[in-house]
């Protein structure tokens, strides 16, 4: 029963349908949505249809200008030549047959589409257009518009630092049959909106700005610190122009325009002055110690030798030797003869003598540093240009050494010089902790030794001068402890200096006049041997 019941009713629909077909096939009103020449007739009959389109022709089609509005001009064509004409009869009878022609079912179909979207009549049979004016008007501006391509041309003046490039043009072409379909179109639709329509074009080689300044133009160098010397290398200006705005200028430039680039110098954004304010402007420690300006020898001494230490680096991890830095204490290099205490104890002169201040100032200044002491020697004696305990003594021949490690992060820089009868040795680098150092020394013991008298012959009779004076020996410890910031102490370390005693040496003549003299031995002549009986004979 259910299946009979189903047929039925789909035979009754198709039934319907098919009425309904041809009940549209046989009405009298255009299908809604129809447009003819621009004109909405859809739902009017053939008269009001034909009368319609009409007054549109008449209305835009004699009257409107359509334009095709190029990238650098605009198409303009005049209705006076385009002489367009309806066959509005024939036009209307399309309209009519629209959706009508088909059977009953297609006619549905039809309709139900032409409710949903615009349906516009091809009004190529209908329509009569100068298409003669209208392909002629775009093949002319074809013509004028085509373009080949042409490269950018690059130009640059040394002597003004100028470069100039003309950006290049694609080759252009105006697409004349696609432009022709298109206005052809718009008159058959009544559409008389501009048409905009862009120019084909083949792009060319973009120009690459890259190599013309790795050809032209030289990085600025900054300054930087040679660990391997141990010197900070002077910042290099360059040459050039900023790459990255000439690129972007480029980009924004038309086809055909000009960008001027102009080289100059280019500052580097470090200078060595900089440089050594970040790595050594900082003063770390900074000590002095006095010296007697009168002794014109030791002194062109310690000018020499604080000269040479001046300016020295230490990176991290290296021993600073006192000898490698300031060298042989020669005469050939300006150093003069000056007091040093020899092996027996005794005050020489030997050139390059009194050097042993600054290694002692270096020493002391080191101390509270808290660099690493490598290598260090106290004096024969007791020095008094720098505390007790904190001396160090320097000899080339016999390679006693002052050397420290910088055990520090980061490198140091020496400074060193004399100004005002003292030696001044400062520290310069990057403060790393806020630790600090204190010294102290203590003398443990001291001792001396009996006052010697020399006897000189030659001197008169109750002659006695003074020519060694005595130093007295002493045991000192040298203490140093570290302290951070908020003055924990952190650590400490006890060192032992030994100082020898010299005694008071006075030279005295004999107690009384001395005896004449007796006469010399009469001496056998060497030609005679003086034993007769020795076979061996003595020239």
């Amino acid at each position: 029963m259910g299946v009979v019941l189903a047929v039925l009713v789909v035979a009754v629909l198709v039934v319907g349908a098919y009425v309904y077909g041809g009940m549209l096939q046989k009405g009298e009103t255009i299908y809604p949505n129809v447009y003819l020449a621009g004109v909405d007739v859809g739902g009017m009959r053939t008269r009001e249809a034909k009368m319609a389109v009409e007054d549109a022709v008449t209305a835009t089609y004699a009257a409107e200008t359509l334009q095709v509005r190029l990238p650098d001009r605009t198409i303009s064509f005049d209705p006076t030549l385009t002489n367009v004409a309806l066959d509005t009869e024939e036009a209307v009878a399309k309209a009519m047959a629209y959706g009508r022609e088909g059977n009953p079912f297609t006619a549905v179909l039809d309709y139900i589409r032409s409710r949903s979207g615009r349906y516009d009549i091809d009004l190529a049979t209908s329509m009569n257009l100068d298409t003669d004016y209208i392909r002629n008007l775009i093949d002319e501006t074809a013509q004028t518009v085509a373009r080949d391509a042409q490269s950018s041309a690059v130009d640059y003046d040394q002597k003004s630092g100028r470069l100039t490039i003309r950006v290049g043009t694609p080759a252009q072409r105006l697409d004349a049959d696609g432009l022709y379909a298109a206005v052809c179109e718009a008159y058959e639709t009544g559409s008389f909106e501009p048409i905009s329509w862009d120019y084909i074009e083949t792009p060319i080689d973009a120009l690459n700005l890259e190599d013309y300044y790795a050809s032209l133009c030289t990085e600025a160098q900054d300054a930087y610190y040679d660990a391997e010397t141990h010197t900070l290398v002077e910042a290099v200006p360059g040459y050039g122009f900023d790459l990255e705005e000439g690129k972007e200028r480029l980009a924004n430039t038309p086809a055909g325009g000009e960008v001027t680039l102009q080289l100059e110098e280019i500052q580097p954004e470090l200078t060595k002055d900089q440089l050594n304010s970040q790595m050594f402007g900082q003063k770390l420690e900074s000590r002095s110690s006095p010296y007697n300006a009168y002794q014109t020898g030791r002194t062109e001494n310690l000018r020499l030798a604080c000269e040479s230490i001046n300016g020295t680096i230490v990176n991290p991890g290296e021993v600073f030797s006192f000898n490698k830095t300031v060298g042989q204490r020669t005469a050939e290099r300006g150093f003069q003869p000056a007091t040093i205490y020899a092996d027996g104890g005794a005050s020489v002169e030997d050139t390059g003598g009194g050097v042993c201040q600054v290694a002692s100032t270096i020493y002391y200044a080191a101390l509270y540093m808290d660099l690493e002491q490598v290598m260090r020697e106290p004096h024969m004696y007791q020095v008094t240009y720098v505390p007790t305990g904190m001396d160090a003594t320097v000899f080339w021949d016999s390679g006693l050494d002052y050397q420290f490690r910088n055990n520090r992060e980061n490198p140091i820089k020496l400074q060193a010089n004399i100004d005002g009868g003292t030696v001044n040795i400062t520290f310069w680098g990057v403060q790393e902790n806020d630790n600090y150092v204190v010294m102290s020394s203590a003398v443990l013991s001291t001792f001396t030794e009996p006052d010697e008298e020399v006897l000189d012959e030659t001197k008169p009779v109750g002659y006695r001068e003074k020519t060694q004076y005595a130093y007295t020996g002493a045991n000192v410890e040298a203490y140093q402890k570290v302290y951070d910031g908020d003055g924990n102490l952190l650590k400490e370390r006890t060192i032992v200096s030994h100082y020898k005693a010299r005694p008071n040496i006075y030279t005295i003549g004999p107690a009384e006049a001395p005896a004449e003299p007796e006469p010399d031995p009469i001496e056998p002549d060497p030609w005679e041997p003086e034993d007769p009986l020795d076979g061996e004979y003595w020239p």
